[in-house]
């Protein structure tokens, strides 16, 4: 077999392979969909966050979706538009989106997964912990915005808000 068969024959699951053996390391249950994709959950502060990985041996990249558990009036769409973009404008790695299914906000990401697979294990754990980070960041910030109708702005401000002090 050539090199080149090796690393096609490889590539096919070869993320996925990676997330399994980091799942099993770290004592994370992954469940499979019916399309084959990943899927674990956390539970955060605010909510259950359900974590969706899809495998592409094309491009050779893991896709990551951390959806938040809420489901987004959809009277509340201009609120929601604008707050993504003013999250989206402060983040350095992955962007919020709204889920066609279920109206449901999300923290996604794709990671390149060529290279060694020790690099990319370490580099996969950060980005689950980046994302589940953002969002019970913005979580609050999509409840004032959806259901408070709070400006973006003033949603993001008051979820970014930390109390400092005794009272």
């Amino acid at each position: 077999m050539s090199l080149l068969e090796q690393v096609s024959s490889t590539a096919t699951t070869r993320g996925l392979d990676i997330l399994e053996k980091l799942a099993d390391d770290r004592g994370w249950i992954l469940d499979q969909a019916d399309n084959g994709d990943l899927i674990m959950q956390s539970t955060g502060e605010w909510c259950t966050y359900d974590v969706q990985f899809t495998w592409s041996a094309e491009y050779q990249c893991l896709h990551i979706t951390c959806s938040i558990d809420m489901h987004l009036p959809a009277d509340a769409g201009a609120e929601i538009n604008d707050l993504l973009a003013h999250i989206n404008a402060k983040l350095w790695i992955g962007h919020f989106a709204v889920l066609a299914e279920g109206n449901t906000p999300a923290f996604r990401h794709t990671l390149l997964m060529k290279g060694p697979h020790t690099l990319k294990a370490a580099e996969l754990e950060e980005i689950i912990e980046i994302g589940l980070g953002e969002c019970e960041r913005f979580y609050p910030a999509f409840q004032f915005a959806a259901f408070n109708k709070m400006c973006a702005p003033d949603a993001i401000a008051c979820a970014l808000f930390e109390c400092v002090g005794n009272a």
